[in-house]
């Protein structure tokens, strides 16, 4: 899936973030990345704030953990999301005092704005939520495209009128679906293909691609 979105990506022109789980930098080749932003997910995708599981690990030593193995096998993380798009006063603290300055672990509320603004010391990126033509809650992940269940032309409605558009999706997300396993090459065609009409929808708007932490080369 990292393969499939990269050389998208490259074909565009558009330099990504991919927050990386420290697991994942020391057990997948990850050199695809080089000329993206990296940022950092934990180390195991760890419930960093127990609201998922209800079990709260040490915060510091997941995060130190997980920035040390994305540093040594891909880049310095710059930049980073929660696992679970799940941050507290706790977790955003820890990330500020390693150097990092830009998060992207929030939501919006249905209908606000998305444009960027100060917590805990860093710059927040949030995630976009609105509602669809129907009225029904659409986020600015592309999950739910993945799996048949929106159209490309969902998020490039989503996109108008805003002033800032963080647009998120998972790699594995590409190749697999929640529940069924692994994809057809059909289907991950029709995925690639999809995310292509996104962005290019997105930029047709006006939109400049950027990433959300500060751009070191691998």
């Amino acid at each position: 899936g990292m393969a499939v979105l990269v050389d998208l990506l490259d074909d565009l022109g558009v330099r990504g973030t991919f927050f990386l789980e420290g697991r994942t930098a020391e057990m997948t080749e990850c050199s695809v990345l080089c000329g993206h932003c990296i940022g950092l997910h934990g180390y195991d995708h760890e419930d960093l704030t127990g609201r998922e599981t209800g079990v709260v690990p040490d915060v510091r030593e997941v995060l130190e953990r997980g920035f040390i193995a994305v540093e040594d096998g891909v880049s310095r993380p710059t930049c980073f999301r929660a696992p679970y798009m799940s941050a507290d006063g706790n977790v955003l603290d820890s990330v500020r005092s390693m150097g990092i300055l830009h998060d992207s672990s929030m939501y919006t509320e249905v209908g606000g704005s998305s444009d960027p603004y100060l917590i805990h010391g860093m710059t927040e990126h949030p995630v976009p939520k609105a509602r669809d033509p129907r009225g029904k809650v659409i986020a600015a992940y592309l999950w739910p495209m993945h799996e048949g269940k929106r159209v490309p032309q969902d998020y490039v409605e989503m996109a108008r009128g805003r002033s800032h558009m963080v647009l998120a999706t998972h790699t594995w997300h590409m190749v697999e679906t929640r529940d069924g396993g692994p994809m057809d090459p059909a289907w991950v065609q029709g995925n690639a293909d999809n995310v292509r009409t996104v962005l290019e929808g997105i930029l047709d708007l006006g939109f400049e691609a950027d990433v959300i932490g500060r751009f070191r080369r691998s």
